[in-house]
């Protein structure tokens, strides 16, 4: 995958990703119809609320926040997103430790997607759901896969993983683009940050930040892992 690409996975990763507004679902004739309009029918959404909040990036973060928070606080699995990220040092940290970074980790996606969301154009990409699975096994879990057109003519593929609680609607918790699995590239970049700190998880957890979770910084982590698997 060239560097291009790469930046324009991230690109539509940002927008498609984690930015679905968690809008009622539509009466459909069966579950597996259900979640795919809810996906399809939120994405459409997300323009319009975008637009809403484009000043408040820039003007007054913490109002963005909460519009975010608004927006995502149902849709996306944050808790369990950053327990994954935390992987086996989840275990070190005090529960106050883990509420600490499930925000940081929260307030970091939202300005590292914050800028370049608010900025895109919905005649950037055609969005069209291909395929919804419920697990047989496990109606609990799902997953939604979805291809992206863009104006130019790429193509790229998206996966969610979704996760349904036992009270409230479907949750995201995590999302593959084009095979790269972006739980995984952020739970890479949480162990290369306690290798720097020499094992400390609060020293972690007090410098996570936008930077950390820049999704075109990914690109590097893609790369090891590809590299790895040679």
């Amino acid at each position: 995958m060239t560097n291009h690409l790469y930046q324009r996975a991230a690109h539509f990763l940002t927008l498609i990703a984690l930015f679905v507004l968690p809008f009622q679902v539509v009466a459909a004739s069966s579950e597996e119809e259900a979640l795919r309009e809810y996906v399809e029918d939120n994405t459409v959404n997300l323009v319009d609320k975008l637009g809403k909040i484009q000043d408040l990036y820039s003007e007054d973060r913490e109002d963005f926040y909460e519009e975010m928070d608004q927006a995502l606080g149902e849709f996306v699995a944050f808790r369990r997103v950053a327990a994954r990220v935390m992987g086996k040092y989840a275990r070190q940290a005090s529960r106050e430790q883990r509420d600490q970074f499930v925000e940081a980790f929260r307030r970091s996606l939202y300005d590292a997607y914050g800028g370049a969301a608010v900025s895109i154009n919905s005649s950037d990409f055609d969005l069209a759901v291909e395929s919804v699975a419920i697990n047989p096994r496990h109606d609990d879990r799902a997953t939604v896969n979805l291809r992206i057109s863009t104006d130019t003519g790429e193509r790229y593929g998206v996966a969610y993983s979704m996760y349904r609680p036992e009270e409230g609607n479907w949750q995201m918790e995590n999302v593959i683009v084009e095979g790269i699995n972006i739980g995984l590239a952020f739970r890479d970049r949480f162990e290369q940050q306690m290798q720097a700190q020499d094992g400390d998880v609060g020293a972690v957890i007090d410098q996570w930040s936008a930077e950390a979770a820049n999704i075109d910084g990914l690109e590097d982590a893609v790369k090891e892992g590809e590299a790895a698997d040679q």
